[in-house]
């Protein structure tokens, strides 16, 4: 039977459900409120990436990822010989001893963003490495390590990376000598530091000599132990004739004074 041969209400009603199958067979049901010809809009496809696929992860989660992964950087760096490994598990070992788990973390971040050796003041001491190293001046330490830097050898708010040394008499132009036997990585220029002196002992020891005046050495020459070096300068923006001195282990700041030779009585 025709469904529009009926002509009541109720026949009728039934007639266009009968139409709508007939025409709607093998196609998805059109929706409501959609006009006739019209196609519906596809989907936006959703964004894939790490920013999508963390969303669904919950603290937990993360917390485990980042452990996992400090757990190997740890791990792979105790049983490494190069320098940025020797770093991350040297600032891993200090801070286990003194607990500071916050400083452990803080650090070895940096180190793996490449942003630098990182000042601690809790680096325990290298007993076999005490009172090797020559001091390269004599005089009054004015800025000690692990300071707050109040502008000169170090920018306000940042944090002292060695010492400040002021000579005791004639400061400037005082003969500047290297603490121990190495070699000459850098002569140049700093923008704190004024003009500076880099060197390289070996074993992971190295030195960083700034604010310096003449300089005598030339990038890989060969020095030893109580050579001159330099001079005291006013090249740092502090305009000070003080002597700014950096001792590293494996790039990690150290502080100096325990490693250097006492002075007589």
């Amino acid at each position: 039977m025709n469904p529009y041969e009926r002509w009541d209400d109720w026949e009728w009603e039934r007639a266009i459900h009968e139409v709508g199958k007939e025409a709607g067979r093998g196609k998805s049901a059109p929706r409501l409120n959609q006009q006739p010809g019209r196609s519906q809009r596809p989907r936006r496809p959703v964004k894939g990436g790490w920013d999508n696929y963390l969303k669904h992860w919950n603290g937990t989660q993360k917390r485990t990822i980042v452990s996992a992964t400090l757990f190997l950087l740890i791990f792979f760096s105790a049983n490494s010989t190069d320098p940025f490994s020797g770093a991350i598990h040297s600032i891993y070992q200090s801070a286990m001893n003194s607990a500071n788990y916050y400083e452990s973390l803080n650090g070895m971040a940096k180190e793996a963003l490449s942003i630098g050796g990182v000042v601690s003041k809790n680096v325990p001491v290298d007993a076999k490495m005490k009172g090797q190293f020559l001091p390269p001046i004599s005089g009054k330490v004015v800025a000690e390590y692990g300071a707050k830097g109040e502008g000169g050898s170090n920018a306000v708010g940042s944090v002292h990376n060695g010492i400040d040394v002021e000579p005791l008499q004639n400061a400037l132009g005082t003969p500047v000598v290297s603490p121990a036997t190495g070699v000459v990585t850098s002569v140049g220029e700093d923008a704190q530091l004024g003009r500076i002196v880099k060197l390289d002992f070996g074993d992971g020891w190295t030195s960083v000599l700034g604010n310096l005046g003449d300089i005598s050495v030339v990038k890989g020459q060969r020095i030893e132990k109580g050579e001159v070096l330099a001079t005291v300068g006013l090249s740092a923006p502090l305009k000070k004739p003080w002597l700014h001195f950096e001792l590293r282990k494996n790039n990690v700041p150290v502080n100096p004074l325990p490693y250097l030779i006492p002075p007589k009585s």
